[in-house]
């Protein structure tokens, strides 16, 4: 993997990211419910996933989503014109629903000393608690559905031999491939555009991404709404501890002003939220870092600004198949003019091995081809 200080620009170009901004993009249509049967059929009107009593018959309690049957009407962005206006309407219309329907709720776990985390991306609440728990909870008729805190693999990157033409300095075989620098000429090359990545952070002083960062003042660094750690690891500044966030971000951004040219769009800027501890990401921080995409907030997650919002979110992890849980946040991303990316996966080269969330029909799923113009044995 990539070191914490320096990453090896060298070993970028001989690495094909299945990441999102180098690669032809395919929209996927699937539509699924939640994967696994009831593990309760006592309450038929809520879904229960199995995983959830597993976890109880091995621990006695655990975390759990209690996601509510109450949703926002998004459909008036449709008419809307400009992106701060959508992005806006979908804050307000998700923040309302969320804080109605949870009242209850909130109250009576508040009333009984148990802990809980609200999000407003998926109308959920993350829940601690025993069986007995649960089974009261599935017995609410405004609860539609309870759910495990999983955890899902970042789709690491593949060694490949570089193309026979590619020189040590020299911009990256992909780009020339999509003929991106040919749109460079031409004076594009991402100015005006705010892309971000839910990943395991960045290492947002690096010589290929410093410049690129919109945090970066010119003479310091402000991360209020430019950085997101659910986690906890990093802190109040982005920090990359795997080096995954920071090799995704060069693919989309890459430029250390030299003729080192890695990045698709060298002249955006960017963004992150570490959605990712180390080697998997959560589900609870990933609807974390989701709902931050759509208001980005400062540093004490306070004072929610719409108009901090990226242009594009890219994501390089996933797992399973037909999984809908992150559909609502892609359905607010799509919503709020925000375009929705997933690594499709690993796990090819077959029919039906695209991850999820990449197989969910809002979003754009990303395969990856070699130097040769064909499809790498590797991508789903």
């Amino acid at each position: 993997m990539l070191g914490s200080n320096v990453l090896d620009v060298a070993r970028l170009r001989r690495r094909l990211v299945v990441a999102g901004a180098a690669a032809s993009l395919v929209a996927v249509s699937l539509t699924a419910g939640p994967v696994g049967a009831n593990a309760n059929p006592e309450f038929a009107s809520t879904y229960i996933d199995q995983e959830v009593y597993a976890e109880l018959e091995r621990n006695g309690t655990t975390e759990f989503f209690v996601y509510l049957t109450a949703n926002a009407d998004l459909s008036a962005t449709r008419t809307m014109e400009t992106k701060l206006e959508k992005a806006s309407y979908v804050y307000q219309q998700l923040t309302s629903v969320a804080e109605a329907s949870q009242a209850d709720l909130k109250a009576d776990l508040d009333a009984r000393g148990i802990e809980y985390t609200s999000y407003w991306i998926a109308n959920a609440l993350l829940v601690t608690g025993d069986r007995a728990l649960v089974d009261e909870l599935a017995a609410r008729p405004d609860v539609a559905r309870i759910e495990p805190n999983r955890e899902f693999e970042l789709v690491e990157p593949v060694e490949r031999v570089p193309a026979p033409d590619a020189a040590v300095n020299a911009t990256e075989w992909g780009i020339q491939n999509i003929n991106a620098d040919d749109v460079w000429d031409l004076g594009y090359t991402g100015v005006g555009i705010v892309v971000a990545n839910i990943d395991t952070g960045v290492q947002y002083n690096h010589p290929a991404l410093v410049n690129q960062y919109r945090g970066n003042t010119g003479s310091g660094f402000d991360h209020n709404y430019n950085w997101h750690d659910p986690t906890g690891i990093c802190g109040a500044s982005p920090c990359d501890n795997n080096g995954h966030g920071t090799h995704t971000m060069g693919t989309m951004v890459g430029d250390d002003g030299g003729s080192n040219q890695i990045g698709v769009a060298p002249g955006a800027k960017w963004i992150a939220a570490k959605g990712c501890g180390t080697s998997s990401c959560s589900s609870s921080h990933l609807l974390s870092a989701g709902q931050w995409m759509v208001a980005p907030t400062d540093l004490n997650g306070q004072n929610a600004d719409p108009s901090k919002a990226p242009d594009i979110v890219n994501n390089s992890w996933g797992g399973g198949r037909g999984d809908t849980w992150y559909q609502a946040t892609i359905n607010a991303w799509r919503n709020a003019g925000i375009f929705p990316v997933f690594s499709a996966g690993n796990s090819g080269p077959g029919c039906n091995t695209a991850n999820s969330p990449a197989d969910n029909l809002p979003a754009y799923s990303v395969g990856a081809y070699n130097s040769s113009n064909a499809i790498s044995s590797f991508s789903s």
